[in-house]
């Protein structure tokens, strides 16, 4: 019998709740609050997310609609130019 790779997905928590982290993420060190951030986390699509989105507590958002990812990816190419930048002009 073959195993079937776990889904992740990218959850926001709705506007104005604080959905709270299950413990088995704080066992395992995949994150280290104690609630959803605000910019949102991906996660594996496990029974706890899909009754938290049940519960209209978060939203899946798709990877277009999750700006903090991008933009940390884009300052950490920027950082690089300018650290490169900086190396040549000394």
């Amino acid at each position: 019998m073959m195993g079937t790779q776990p889904e992740i997905v990218f959850i926001k928590p709705k506007h104005g709740r604080k959905v709270p982290i299950p413990q088995y993420m704080h066992d395992t060190q995949e994150y280290f609050g104690k609630y959803l951030p605000e910019e949102g986390l991906y996660v594996q699509k496990t029974l706890f997310w899909i009754r938290r989105k049940q519960d209209d507590d978060i939203e899946e958002v798709s990877q277009s609609d999750s700006p903090p990812i991008v933009q940390e990816m884009t300052n950490t190419a920027k950082n690089q130019d300018k650290k490169a930048k900086e190396e040549t002009q000394e």
